[in-house]
């Protein structure tokens, strides 16, 4: 278990609580305007709105917080006992040193080397630091986001680190089991992706345009016998197309018939934020008029050295609320699309 792991913070205890707690005195129109961001939101984050210092958030639902004497907030998500840890730590906004992904390994890497858990890497056993996922929030704060594993020990590490001017806002999610925040075969799920949108950062309260302005070209994704597409053109219209190929068995002895399907959509859109919202007569009564939580970020790519990829990634819920493919019982999921076409550096 790694309950007992905690970050050693420098400097006066005292003074660094009487700081921390000073920070909480925000309005009650902050937690409104967090609160409204997400009505009508298909998932979004749902529940109580709670405090981190000046920061708010809503918890995942299901999970426990509890609020240490040394600032750090921990989240714990209900698991068997076989597949603890599976905790969220958000620790005392601190002074940024160096890049965001080498402060935030940095950070990682101190507790793990203090354990004797291993060291923190990729999936490939590189550095973690090539599984950087950089973007801006919804309301224009800028973040890096990590995940590796601990050696050998079967645990993943996810890392959060979001820029609060001067500072930055460390969150450390860990893992060992798809259920909680998901492994290094599907890096994402939604139990991460709600935490990281509702995150509300003070000097942050409005929505940002450059979301709305990324978002702007063509994105794709194939995996197996599955492939999507959808463009988002500057005159707020957007269009979608799904192929799917299966096989089913013919009447014909020895052979079998190769079935392909496609689905086709098109529509209009609208950004606020982080909030995409879309309108196709086309789709099925859950997808026909929708707002779904986004995000874009720019990530090392493998096929060009020295150069990124954009990402897409959309927090999408199955058509009919149902477990997808077995590792996430919310029926929600988070879906990954690379920008075509447009070279990035």
């Amino acid at each position: 278990m790694i309950e007992s792991v905690r970050l050693r913070v420098h400097g006066s205890a005292i003074s660094r609580v009487i700081a921390f707690l000073a920070l909480a005195i925000t309005s009650d129109a902050f937690s409104q305007a967090a609160a409204d961001r997400f009505a009508g939101v298909t998932p979004g984050p749902a529940g109580q709105i709670r405090v981190h210092g000046a920061v708010r958030y809503i918890a995942p639902a299901g999970w426990s917080v509890k609020s240490g004497a040394d600032g750090v907030t921990t989240l714990s998500g209900r698991v068997g006992s076989n597949e603890l840890p599976c905790e969220i730590w958000m620790l005392p906004p601190m002074s940024i040193r160096g890049d965001l992904a080498t402060h935030g390994t940095a950070l990682v890497a101190g507790t793990a080397a203090a354990k004797k858990f291993g060291p923190y890497r990729d999936d490939r056993g590189g550095d973690v630091r090539r599984s950087r996922e950089e973007g801006i929030s919804g309301t224009g704060w800028a973040y890096t986001d990590l995940s590796g594993q601990l050696g050998n020990s079967g645990i993943t590490v996810r890392v959060l680190m979001a820029r609060m001017g001067k500072q930055v806002l460390p969150i450390i999610g860990y893992s060992r089991t798809w259920n909680c925040l998901g492994n290094q075969s599907v890096r994402d799920n939604d139990v991460w992706a709600l935490l990281f949108h509702s995150l509300q950062l003070p000097g942050h309260a409005q929505d940002s345009p450059q979301l709305g302005r990324q978002l702007i070209g063509t994105w794709s994704s194939t995996s197996g016998s599955a492939g999507n597409t959808e463009f988002f053109s500057r005159n707020g219209r957007f269009g979608s197309v799904a192929l799917y190929q299966s096989y089913e068995a013919s009447t014909t002895p020895g052979m079998v018939w190769e079935v392909d399907r496609s689905w086709q959509g098109d529509g209009p859109y609208e950004v606020h934020g982080d909030r995409l919202h879309t309108q196709d007569a086309k789709a099925g009564d859950s997808e026909r008029n929708v707002t779904r939580l986004f995000s874009i970020v720019r990530t090392p790519s493998d096929k060009k050295p020295g150069g990124f990829d954009w990402v897409l990634r959309m927090v999408e819920r199955s058509y009919n609320g149902s477990q997808t493919w077995g590792f996430s019982p919310s029926g929600n999921f988070v879906t990954h699309m690379t920008l075509e076409g447009r070279p990035q550096r």
